[in-house]
């Protein structure tokens, strides 16, 4: 089963392109660059992971079992948000010619299921049932909507955007500044 990952999207041309370009002429300003990224957006994967139910909110036809009773996952708090975390490494180019500078993620089956559950189909037993006994509201908007990480990023409200972004331009600001020729 193939997870599909969702980003929040904000395009930025060239970024790829200057953080080639640092780690070629300025190491010591690609780790700034990267370590003011990370920054960032570490603050939207720790949200997202204090969003995570306990076992006690989460239906107990979901909850691990000793035997094997499909393929449908289970849900493991500690194993769900050990898999939420971020990159700050580019990605490869997608099918319509985008490649994220940074990436918040969600990892696990059960997380993602978790994640996005009653977007498609609310009037589902499994949602109605879940929604029941915890209430999780979806947050953000269109795609972008779900319960742990599109709530981080939506309560982060442009913070870890506007770092990326902030850091990106002072990088290209100070490469400026040292490749300027002064004669």
């Amino acid at each position: 089963m193939k997870q599909r990952r969702y980003t929040m999207p904000v395009s930025v041309k060239g970024a790829v392109e200057l953080r080639k370009a640092l780690r070629k002429f300025t190491p010591d300003l690609a780790k700034e660059t990267q370590k003011q990224i990370r920054l960032a957006i570490k603050p939207i994967s720790q949200s997202a992971k204090g969003y995570v139910p306990d076992r006690g909110d989460i239906l107990s036809g979901w909850l691990p079992r000793h035997m094997s009773e499909g393929s449908f996952p289970t849900f493991d708090p500690p194993e769900v948000k050990s898999r939420i975390g971020f990159k700050t490494t580019p990605s490869k180019v997608n099918r319509r010619g985008f490649r994220s500078l940074a990436q918040v993620f969600n990892k696990s089956r059960a997380g993602s299921i978790y994640e996005r559950m009653g977007k498609l189909s609310p009037d589902s037993k499994f949602v109605t049932n879940q929604d029941g006994k915890f209430r999780a509201s979806l947050k953000g908007n269109g795609r972008m909507e779900g319960r742990l990480l599109y709530r981080a990023y939506e309560e982060n409200n442009g913070k870890a955007r506007n770092g990326v972004l902030k850091a990106i331009s002072t990088a290209a600001t100070k490469l400026n500044q040292r490749a300027t020729v002064r004669g």
